[in-house]
This record gives structure tokens, sequence and C-alpha cells, in this order.
């Protein structure tokens, strides 16, 4: 399944078409069994392949050795009595052959060009590529684009340090620690200097007296994550502000156990007197995070740069984007296994002139791609800047699964100096990654190095130039973050999938421009300045094809294939919907549902009969529901710590062979909160359902979910609760039932 197969079922002519007569040679085993039935899964979806007078679905032939179609068609069924079977004539009689017998045949093999994974030296002559050398601008921006951009920093600085206001609001510094949150517990005043500024002693927690030994050097900033420059809320140290704390101040300094603070005295009452206290008073604080202001200044920097850069009238849609660079002739394929949207993406990257957009649902090999679009700009003389939102992702593209001793393929670090070392690869601030591989690999980088890995905030300290920028998850980043690695490349590629969840916004409500969404679809995706600047990697390879179905059609308008066959697991549907009801509790700013929790930890004790325990996540759009279902698995399940369980936002780029879902509202309001928000609940629900390979279990309350009182996303959930229904697969549990 590939665009070379849809564009012959768009040329396919199935009267003129016969039914194929195989010889026994035909029929003899041939070399690599070909994926027949997921080719006639996909042919199945296209009604003019349907026979007129049989259940058949004809598949198209091609040549031996070329994807030409010659004229003839081998048919696929799913026989009531013999299962899937493929059919042909034989001796002048129909024949047939079970569809698992068929793939390692020789005539399989006329049809393995039709599967992304096999790929021709020859096309049919009327095949061309998807996308045009020159393409056109088709909804610019107009001339307001730089003030635009910086209009959105400023309003999401405001919004973060209210939102932080709000999130810290009565509660302690030590409380904001415990739950890892930026905060110092316990600090003691020593004195102010006569420039306004406000000395701390940072009083060391117990458990943490013997860890360094004396030496305190970036202690505060590694531990509590406060840093020179923050605007910080200082508030009494057992919680209970009374006015006018907490008050406002600005990190000035740090020296080991040291900080300086100098205070906003625009909103303070009785100022002489809070001063003399914050000067000798005997009393100690707390100090709280409100905002980190170099995010958002480097982002306004990288934009006024922008006005002067060749990028501005790309991202304003003042000129065509052009595809005639010389890094595909210069270089040559390395990795041979690409499929072939794989390969097209790689071709066009390397052809892009400005950018390329390559969408990468889940399970379709974006990062091995973007890993082969790498090696190929280094071998043809580009050097190249690696991008990601966060460090996470950022060490994902360039270590991967890598061990100490076992870099993974799919990694740039297996082609670095560590691995192949067809280049160097340095990682910036390899010491904020949590991966030790990074840390320990890349603190000693020698020379200038070809690939440059960072996230995008970091990428700000980099005082070079780059040919190429390859910046992944880019929609999870926001226009104004991209703008940052944008400045250091003349030319980029943005990989990432738009169906999934957009970038965080401190601001509960829908952006006001598409500034606030990512530059991949300001630039490419629905309403944006481009259209034919991007293709689409189509064949999933990750989940069973019955997980697949519901993301495929709701999220992906059907446009994924499964490129392979996924087993289930043994005696259970690969998805199914569990609809209980039960008390939600309100716990601060989330929520938690007790009976869910119980019902999770009982489906995932009966999963650890075939799945291992490290090999099971668990997921859930609330943060106190995480901790309730941990609660509860911790005295339901033995294994229970080798459990993933957390949000469903911090699972995004994950998976696991079993995901349970649970989806926490239950009222009879219809109230489901965020997961009815049109902007990002879909996305959201498509992130769930696209982490399992071989089993998802969905525990909601659907009658909730079905009759959302703002009918926003009503349709959603009501179609997925018809798709359990009509399949067979819910199961409706009394919560006085379940055994735990």
């Amino acid at each position: 399944m590939s665009l070379l197969f849809d564009h012959v079922i768009g040329q396919f002519e199935l009267d003129e078409a016969a039914l194929y007569a195989a010889t026994g040679e035909d029929l003899e085993e041939s070399g690599p069994v070909v994926p027949a039935r997921p080719v006639a899964e996909f042919a199945d979806d296209h009604v003019s392949l349907s026979h007129p007078d049989e259940e058949w679905t004809c598949i198209p032939l091609h040549g031996d050795d070329s994807a030409v179609p010659t004229g003839s068609f081998v048919a696929f069924t799913d026989h009531s009595i013999r299962g899937p079977i493929f059919v042909f004539e034989r001796d002048g009689e129909r024949d047939f052959l079970d569809a698992d017998d068929f793939g390692a045949t020789r005539l399989a093999d006329r049809i393995r060009f039709w599967h992304s994974d096999f790929v021709p030296e020859t096309y049919p002559p009327t095949y061309d590529s998807p996308i045009d050398d020159s393409e056109p601008p088709r909804n610019p921006t107009g001339g307001a684009l730089v003030e635009d951009l910086l209009e959105h920093v400023e309003r999401e600085r405001t919004a973060t340090r209210d939102e932080n206001r709000e999130r810290t609001a009565r509660r302690s510094a030590t409380a904001i620690y415990d739950e890892g949150g930026d905060a110092v517990p316990e600090l003691r005043p020593v004195g102010a200097d006569g420039d306004g500024e406000y000395r701390f002693r940072v009083e060391v927690p117990e458990h943490l007296e013997n860890r360094r030994d004396g030496d305190w050097a970036y202690f505060v900033e590694s531990e509590f994550g406060i840093y020179e420059g923050n605007e910080v809320l200082v508030r009494r140290a057992d919680g209970f502000d009374d006015s006018p704390f907490p008050i406002e101040a600005t990190v000035k300094r740090i020296r080991g156990l040291n900080l300086w603070v100098t205070v906003d005295w625009a909103d303070v009452d009785g100022a002489t007197n809070v001063g003399n206290e914050l000067s000798n008073g005997d009393e100690t604080y707390g100090l709280t995070a409100l905002l980190n202001p170099v995010p958002f200044d480097r982002e306004r920097s990288a934009i006024e740069e922008l006005r002067d850069h060749p990028f501005q009238a790309v991202l304003a849609g003042e000129r065509p984007i052009t595809f005639t660079n010389g890094a595909a002739a210069r270089s040559d394929p390395f990795d041979d296994e690409l499929n072939q949207e794989q390969q097209l993406a790689v071709e066009h990257a390397l052809l892009a002139d400005d950018l390329l957009c390559i969408h990468g649902p889940p399970g379709t090999g974006k990062t091995r791609t973007l890993v082969e679009i790498v090696r190929r700009a280094v071998q043809a003389g580009e050097s190249v800047l690696v991008c990601a939102d966060s460090n996470q992702a950022v060490d994902n593209l360039l270590a991967g699964a890598s061990t100490t001793d076992d870099p993974d393929p799919r990694s740039l670090h297996a082609y670095g100096q560590h691995g192949d070392d067809e280049f160097t690869l340095d990682r910036v601030n390899e010491g904020q990654s949590a991966n030790d591989v990074v840390s320990r690999g890349y603190s000693d980088v020698p020379g200038r190095a070809e690939v440059v890995a960072a996230t995008n905030n970091s990428a700000a300290t980099l005082a070079r130039e780059f040919d190429l920028l390859v910046l992944d998850e880019a929609t999870q980043s926001t226009c104004t973050a991209s703008c940052i690695p944008l400045t250091r490349a003349k030319r980029i590629v943005l990989a990432g999938d738009h169906r999934q969840l957009p970038p965080y916004s401190a601001s509960e409500e829908p952006p006001d421009s598409n500034y606030g969404h990512s530059l991949f679809e300001h630039l490419y995706a629905d309403g944006g300045v481009y259209d034919g600047v991007g293709l689409q990697l189509q064949t999933q390879y990750r989940m069973h094809r019955d997980i697949a179905y519901f993301p495929n059609r709701q999220f992906y308008d059907r446009t994924l294939r499964n490129g392979r066959s996924i087993d289930a697991l043994p005696d259970r549907p690969a998805i199914e919907g569990y609809n209980v009801g039960g008390r939600v509790e309100t716990v601060e700013h989330s929520k938690a549902n007790p009976t869910e929790a119980r019902l999770v930890a009982h489906v995932v004790s009966e999963l650890l009969d075939d799945v291992p325990a490290d090999e099971i996540g668990v997921i859930t759009p609330y943060t106190a529901q995480v901790a309730r279902i941990r609660e509860v698995l911790g005295d339901a399940v033995a294994s229970a710590d080798r459990i993933t369980v957390d949000t469903i936002d911090s699972f995004q780029g994950g998976e696991r062979t079993a995901i349970v879902l649970s989806l926490v509202r239950s009222n009879g309001d219809g109230d489901v909160g965020f997961l009815g928000r049109p902007t990002d609940g879909p996305r959201r629900l498509n992130v769930a359902l696209t982490r399992a390979k071989r089993y998802c279990a969905i525990v909601a309350d659907w009658h909730t979910l079905r009759y959302d009182a703002d009918g926003k996303c009503t349709d959603l959930y009501d179609e997925f609760y018809q798709f359990f229904e009509n399949t067979d697969r819910l199961n409706v549990v009394d919560p006085e039932f379940i055994p735990i």
C-alpha cells in the first residue's frame, strides 16, 4: 500500500482486465514473503476494485521486476468456509490458495510493489511525483507577520506568569517542591545590600545535607529549578501567606547557597515594614517560580532576526517554494529498507530549497526517515542542526534506544563518532539530558561538528549558520519557538503529526492566531500558507489493524495502511471498551475516578498473564487519576512499579504492547471538561488510541461522553461507542462486581 498503489488503482479498468492464469512455476515458493493480506485489505476499501459478479476484490498484477501493470489481476475474498484466500485460474479452472500461503509464492511477487516496503526500479509511465518543482503560496499572511509573532510571545509570557501564580496560590513552597515543582522550600534572610538587593541563604533539606560534600555550586539551580533572572514569589515558609505576601521578586544572583533578589514594590502594601522584615527578620521564607523569561526573550530576539532573514518571505507566503537543491544528486541512499513514501520524503527533503513538511502518523517510521535525511545531507557536504522542543524528543532522534555498548541503528548515535563515524555529532547542553548515552558520550566533542542536536530554546546559544535544520516533533513547537532554530539555517525539514497534540499553551483558550499553533500547521496543514510542500508517511507498522481502524477513519481520512500483520493477545480482542459509572473527585485542579481506577487495576492484573509488566501502559487525561491508579495498582499488583502510569500528554511518542486508557469523567450533566474541547480533545484521544501495539482497553462512562452538554465532541465519542457496540466489543461493568 503506497502512493504508487493509489495511483495504479485510479488508472485500473476492471472491465478491461482478466483473471490471471497461473502456471506451476507461479505457485512455487519465492524469496521474501510478500505481505499479501495487508495489500488485499487496502484494496478492499476501493469500490472500483470490486468484481461486478463475484464477491471478489480484484488486485492488479505488475511485471516480474517492474511496477507497470500487466492487465491481469488476482482476486481476494474472505470465504465463508475457507477463510481469506486468493483466487486465480489454473488449467482453465478457478483455483485458490490460503492468503498466508499465497504470500510466499512467485505470483505474490507480482503484487509486492503495491506494498510500501518493496521499491521498484521501474514505475508506470503515468506515475508522477506528488510534489511540484515550484509551489506558489495559497494563503499569504500579509505584512504584519513579525508584529503578530511578537504579540503572541507577549501574550504567552503574561499567560504563563498568571498560570503559575494561580497554580501556586495557597500552597507552600515545600508542598510545591515535594511534588517536583520549581521552588526553594526554606530560606533565611541575611540582609539587604545598598543597591536594593535582598540576600537569602538556602536552608538545605535534611535528606540532601550530605549529598554534595560541601560543594554547593549550581545546587539551587539543579535541585530547586530556580535560576538567575527568574521571576519568583517570596512567601511565608509555612504556606500561610498574609498580606502583602506572596510578593513578586526577581533573582539577580545565585552563589552557592546564597541568592539575591530585587522586589517589585509597586503592588506591595507596607513596603517599608516588609523591606525591614526581609532584611533582618527572624522568619523563614519559601520561594516559588513565577516565570523564566529566557525562552520568551530568546523567541523575541529570533523574531527580530527574522525581519531580515530569507525565511520571513516563506512564513508570510510572499514567494513560491522550490525543489532544485543538489543535495539529492550529491548523495547516495544508505538505508535500503526504507519504504516508498519514506524514500520519497528523503529525496524531496534533499531537493528542497526552502522547506519540506513530513507528516508522520504513529508507527510510520518518521524517525528512521529523518536519520536517513541527516546522513545523506552530511554526505552531500552540508552541516545539519537537529532540533525539537523538548530534551526527550531531541534525545529520541539522537540516541533512540541506544546503550553505551549497542547503538540503535534507527538513531543518529549509530552513525556519529560513537558508531560508524560517518560524521561528528554534538549535543548542546548534554548535561540537561536524562539519557545516559547522551550525557556521558557528548560532554567532550572534538572540533566543529557536522551535526548538532539541541532543543529549540538552546539553539539560541549557537553562533553559526547551518545548511539544513531538521525540526522533529514540529507540531509540538509553536511558531514563535520554532523561529529560534529557523533563523540558524538556510533550509528546513519539519516533521510531525498535526493530528496529535498541539503545542503547549499557558492559556486555556484556543490561540488567537495561527502563531499559537505550530509552524508545520502554519505552513502546510489545512488552511496553511502553502499546499504541496509536504507529504504523508502512510504505512504504519506499530498497531494491530483493529486498533488502527478507528483512528485511521476518524483522524487520518483512511490514509493509513497496515504494513504488517500484528497478532492480538491470546483470547481477547485487540481493542475493547468498558462502560462503567463512578463518582468523580476533584483534587485541586484535577479529577480522579476511584471506580475506574479499580477497574483499570483489574484489567491490568489479567493482562499480566500474557504481557510483561514493563510492556503495559496506563494512561489518562488527569494527573489526579494518575496518582489514584498508581495507588490502587500498588496495592493490587506485585509488579506495579514496572508498569508505566502517566497522563496522555506525557505519553505522546511512547508505545507499549498493551495500553489501558481511563477517561475519568462520569456525571449526569454531560460535563466532559477539556475532553470535549474541539481544539485538542480529539487530538488527545488520537494520541491515547495510537500508543498500543497488540491490545488497547478504554475504560469510560460512555453515557457522559456521548451526551456532552456543550455538544462539541458528542459525535466523536458516539461514533467511538458505536464502533464498540457494532463489533461486540463493549463490556458493561457493574462497579459492585469489580474484584479490586
